[in-house]
């Protein structure tokens, strides 16, 4: 199988054996399986940034008591990812990436706008009702094709006037299996490439722009084409295989993402999953609001 384009960092390490470039350590939560992914420099094996992945691997989202579950995983992942970033302050801006008008691209914004906004409670000095909460602002600056912004530099502005602790974002990620396909969420301190995972590259949000760490979680919501096809192949015999990736490859009309059609059912569990996490981590008396 060739090596085609993800957002998984899981999907890079996946064949490789620890080095001194990498560390990989399996680990279990509730019944979840979580990868903790520690790249220690830059390598042309590993296209990914030095930093913290962690990817969670999930079953089936139609089940209340797995989301449950899901939820637990991801919050105590999603601590650990802010812990290690020695904040001195629990001020947040949640930043919903893609377009909530194409479903595969639909779940920054919809996680994003269910985290429960706290900044202007602590602004106004609200202190019964902002008790045991975090500073927290959420924003949804759509694409540029809405906007005609750069949507890491609408997020910088923004950061500008909040200056924000660190910034947590929500996006769609691409992946090279079909079967990770909204099975794996990711969370990583290295920032995020806005239209990623749908194929559209914006300019990285990263704590260089914004001025704060950059906390990313995101969900493998599509597969390209290319990689389904391979995928594929790679499973059958095929005396055409390179032939016939090649021609894949050199054809633009092929250069596209395929998600599954449970995807606005899909997005909605995931949504819930992502949201309640943030909020839990967030907002310690989240049980309570």
């Amino acid at each position: 199988m060739r090596k085609h384009r993800t957002d998984l960092a899981y999907e890079e390490v996946l064949d490789l054996q620890d080095n001194e470039n990498f560390t990989h350590t399996k680990k279990s939560y509730h019944g979840i399986t979580t990868h903790h992914i520690s790249i220690h420099h830059p390598c042309e094996e590993i296209e990914k940034q030095p930093g913290e992945y962690i990817t969670i691997e999930l079953d089936d989202l139609n089940d209340a008591k797995q989301r449950e579950e899901a939820i637990a995983v991801t919050g105590d992942c999603l601590k650990q990812v802010i812990d290690g970033l020695k904040l001195s302050g629990t001020r947040a801006l949640i930043v919903g990436l893609g377009n909530q008008e194409i479903t595969a691209d639909s779940l920054g914004p919809m996680a994003a706008k269910q985290v429960i906004v706290t900044a202007h409670l602590h602004r106004l000095q609200e202190e019964e009702l902002a008790q045991g909460t975090s500073e927290v602002a959420v924003i949804v600056p759509g694409v540029m094709g809405q906007t005609g912004l750069e949507t890491a530099e609408f997020v910088q502005a923004v950061a500008r006037q909040f200056r924000p602790d660190f910034v947590i974002a929500i996006d769609a990620l691409a992946t090279r299996s079909i079967e990770r396909i909204n099975r794996v969420i990711q969370i990583s301190d290295t920032g995020i490439q806005p239209g990623g995972g749908v194929g559209n590259h914006r300019k990285v949000l990263n704590e260089e722009l914004v001025q704060a760490p950059v906390v990313a979680i995101g969900v493998a919501t599509v597969v390209s084409i290319e990689a389904l096809i391979d995928q594929v192949l790679s499973t059958i015999q095929c005396d055409d295989y390179q032939k016939v990736m090649e021609h894949i490859h050199y054809q633009e009309s092929y250069q596209m993402v395929v998600t599954p059609k449970e995807m606005d059912e899909e997005v909605k569990h995931l949504t819930e999953v992502i949201s309640t996490a943030i909020n839990q981590v967030l907002h310690p008396r989240f049980s309570q609001m």
